[in-house]
């Protein structure tokens, strides 16, 4: 029934409800006093004219607040919705693409539907409300869902803390040696080769036909990969500290070291890396990146560190951006590092100005924040026990 219809069916209903009062008033005239008379007329009057006070026609109102419009989601659509109506609400439908999902029995709805295990996301939410008197309304909303999808797997022999992909390969860094996993066809990845390394392998960088593992308290080894199938040991460096984390950039690795710091080794010969320079930072070195004249070191409790190196001989400080948690890792981008920062998860610091670092964003993580990395409009956390975690940063000023 359209809301016309419903309408005339209410109209017809007051007058047939107001009929006997208009008989009261006819016959009665007479004998009612005025104020009696005059109270069957404004009721009478009412009935007639406002109908909705005696016969509640007016469908559920919906607000939708989340999903937002033109906001793109990654697995998880929150749901968060405001129905209100005169009456008591019934039910609330909810669909995704013409298909129910679920349906609630109130007005108040703050919830969050998981597309993880779909093949592909829905386009379209609808809304149906209806109230106790049987009124409905509906509302929809195009959504837009960014969700991952398993494409293949491969089971490494240890605990795989890092990984760097060029070309068609893999290489991961798998705590007791180096696997270099053959990815060209990422539904099936497969064992290319692999090299044991002398201590824990927890950091990886490639260059050229090298691989650059930072190796515990093994320091920094470098392996000759230009036969992914048989790599071989090129040269390697004792570093003083316990070798965190690798970054290679032009002739250099720069090695967080943990305690040894920043240590930044030349590897022009890499059959025989020499030490360059190094920087004692105030705690433990985890993670480096490098760019232009910078590189950028997640120490630990001391948070960021933007350090000179411009120089490679003399490295100096440029910056500090304490983190509020522990530093493990950094990845930078254009004017932005995003460092993982332990259980306070993803901070976005702005080091347009390295020597005035500052915060311009963070997204909480359900778990740890260990490794980070960024490509495009997205970062890429590895989460502890949340697993991977993808954050859309597109909206950074």
């Amino acid at each position: 029934m359209n809301s016309l219809n419903q309408k005339k069916t209410a109209e017809a209903a007051c007058i047939k409800f107001t009929a006997p009062f208009r008989a009261v008033c006819s016959i009665t005239r007479g004998g009612l006093p005025p104020r009696g008379r005059l109270a069957l007329l404004l009721l009478a009057t009412l009935a007639l004219f406002n109908c909705d006070a005696l016969f509640d026609i007016a469908p559920p109102k919906i607000e939708i607040i989340e999903p937002q419009e033109g906001v793109r989601y990654w697995n998880l659509l929150p749901c968060k919705l405001e129905i209100t109506d005169n009456r008591l609400i019934d039910r609330v439908d909810i669909f995704f693409d013409d298909e129910l999902a679920h349906t609630f029995h109130e007005g108040a709805i703050d919830t969050g539907f998981d597309f993880f295990s779909l093949e592909s996301p829905p386009t379209t939410l609808n809304i149906v409300a209806y109230d106790e008197g049987g009124n409905w309304t509906e509302d929809s909303r195009d959504i837009s869902l960014w969700y991952d999808v398993l494409m293949g797997s491969y089971n490494t022999p240890s605990n795989a803390f890092d990984v760097f992909v060029s070309g068609g390969y893999a290489y991961v860094a798998d705590e007791s040696s180096l696997q270099i996993i053959d990815v060209s066809n990422p539904a099936s990845p497969s064992l290319a080769g692999s090299y044991d390394t002398p201590g824990y392998a927890i950091g990886i960088s490639v260059s050229g036909s090298y691989a650059y593992v930072a190796d515990d308290h093994g320091g920094l080894q470098v392996i000759n990969v230009a036969n992914p199938a048989s790599p071989a040991l090129a040269g390697s460096y004792d570093t003083p500290g316990y070798a965190s984390g690798v970054f290679v950039s032009g002739s250099f690795a720069y090695v967080a070291d943990y305690y040894g710091g920043l240590q930044i080794i030349d590897v022009s010969n890499p059959a025989s890396p020499t030490l360059a320079g190094s920087y004692d930072t105030p705690d433990d070195a985890y993670g480096v990146f490098v760019s232009g004249d910078y590189a950028y070191v997640a120490d630990w409790s001391s948070g960021l560190l933007i350090i000179d190196v411009s120089n490679p001989a003399n490295p100096t400080l440029a910056g500090v951006y304490n983190t509020p948690s522990r530093a493990y890792d950094v990845f930078v981008t254009g004017n932005y590092a995003y460092v993982v920062d332990g259980y306070s998860g993803l901070q976005i610091i702005d080091v347009s100005n390295p020597a005035s670092p500052a915060l311009v964003g963070t997204y909480d993580t359900p778990d740890l924040a260990f490794r980070v990395s960024v490509t495009g409009s997205y970062a890429y956390v590895a989460g502890g026990d949340g697993g991977l975690l993808i954050f859309d940063v597109s909206g950074l000023p």
